[in-house]
């Protein structure tokens, strides 16, 4: 039987509260070693279902990996095998990543089409372009993936969208590629910039990461290294978010500010008192957050993954909210669940429209993949009385122990 969440709402929060390492950074970066044989040591790892799912996934691979407080000891072989089986890769999308270094190592790779959450349709085919261009081909034989080349070469990509999957794949084929890969409209998430940071500590040749043009001058071969992982922007604006909903005291530690600038505006604009000191973020609520508007972009825009939590915090707000989703088309399922708890909320396309209410009351509710479990949860925090969340195994993929995190600072909730 899988677990539930039991929580009983309107607990302030109060205390301090350490980020672990970033779910988007560590996937991509466990999957970078497989670009060069030898012994890495990723540190600050978290500690997440997803972590474990792509160990399983590299292991298939060739890879040994062990994990023990917060570090991942992965060991890397001359030769790689190059399938992946639907029975892992269905757990999660980030699997896909796998395509780009095992064709610039191996010049063939056979991958199940990825699973993960129900999020609309990613752009799967903006990294089978983007290699294709590099010189790879690709058929599709009952559900698998078939991918060949015999050198990736260097060339200009320029991306249809500011795809932060694609970005990524194409910087892991390109580090052993044949001459200068040129990425337009690249990805500039923080995620991104860290994994770059890793492989030029590999010896690849990179430049202009963070910005939306990349530039990969190919190297002939790699060197295994340790990397310590930055701090999950979207574990620290959970926390933010959940205690702007639910009034308290909380200083969260371990996050680069910088990471998440434009949600900090917001979160002022929702009448929250927040300071940045290093990389502490602390804010202080009286749980009576005043309504705004938040409309997704690519970073450094309101990321996608926060937008759910956003609207959670918002229920309550004394006023109306718009919430523009412009990145996933089904970032709006927490919406059927949190009316049954009281909440006025109105969808159309890409749009939703939150008007405050002064009481939520606690409900059973579902979540349906990671980010709408997190803000099911914000609102059975900030709602009166029980409330209890099916669907636990969708949070565990990105959040370390989520009962435990919030109970340290003062909330009521259990495992049921």
């Amino acid at each position: 039987m899988e677990k539930s969440i039991q929580v009983f709402g309107g607990q302030e929060l109060k205390g301090s509260f350490s980020v672990p390492g970033a779910k988007n950074a560590v996937l991509k970066e466990m999957v970078a070693c497989l670009l060069a044989p030898g012994k890495y040591v990723l540190s600050n790892a978290p500690d997440i279902k997803d972590v474990h799912y792509m160990s399983q996934v590299l292991s298939h691979l060739g890879l040994e990996i062990t994990f023990n407080n917060q570090e991942l000891n992965i060991q890397t072989p001359d030769r790689l095998k190059i399938e992946a089986p639907y029975d892992l890769v269905k757990k999660m999308r980030a699997s896909i990543i796998v395509l780009g270094p095992l064709l610039a190592r191996e010049g063939n790779v056979r991958i199940a089409f990825p699973g993960g959450d129900n999020l609309g349709p990613r752009p799967v085919q903006m990294h089978l372009d983007a290699l294709e261009k590099m010189g790879a081909s690709f058929v599709l034989e009952h559900g698998v993936l078939i991918g060949k080349v015999d050198k990736l070469q260097g060339v200009e990509i320029n991306l249809p969208y500011a795809s932060v999957g694609a970005t990524e794949n194409t910087i892991l084929a390109a580090v052993l590629a044949d001459g200068q890969t040129v990425i337009e409209n690249a990805a500039r998430e923080p995620e991104v910039v860290d994994l770059v940071t890793m492989l030029k500590n590999m010896g690849a040749e990179i430049e202009g990461e963070g910005s939306s043009e990349i530039v990969i001058n190919g190297v002939d071969n790699l060197n295994s290294v340790n990397h310590s992982i930055i701090g999950d922007r979207i574990v620290a604006g959970t926390v933010l978010l959940a205690t702007a909903s639910t009034g308290g005291e909380v200083v969260v530690e371990g996050i680069n500010p910088v990471f998440l600038e434009m949600e900090l505006k917001k979160l002022k604009d929702m009448g929250m008192a927040t300071e940045s000191n290093g990389n502490n973020i602390s804010i202080e609520s009286d749980g009576r957050p005043k309504s705004v508007d938040i409309s997704t972009l690519p970073f450094p825009g309101i990321a996608t993954d926060l937008q759910p939590m956003f609207s959670a915090s918002l229920l309550k707000s004394s006023g109306t909210s718009i919430i523009t989703e412009n990145v996933y088309d089904q970032r709006f399922q927490w919406v059927p669940e949190v009316l049954r708890m009281g909440a006025n909320v109105q969808i159309g396309w890409q749009h939703a429209v939150i008007k405050g209410v002064k009481v939520i009351s606690g409900a059973p509710v579902v979540s349906p993949d990671i980010r709408t479990g997190a803000s099911l949860l914000i609102a059975a925090l900030s709602a009166d009385g029980h409330s209890v969340i099916d669907g636990v195994s969708h949070i565990a993929r990105g959040y370390e122990d989520i009962v435990n995190s919030f109970s340290n600072l003062g909330a009521k909730l259990e495992y049921t």
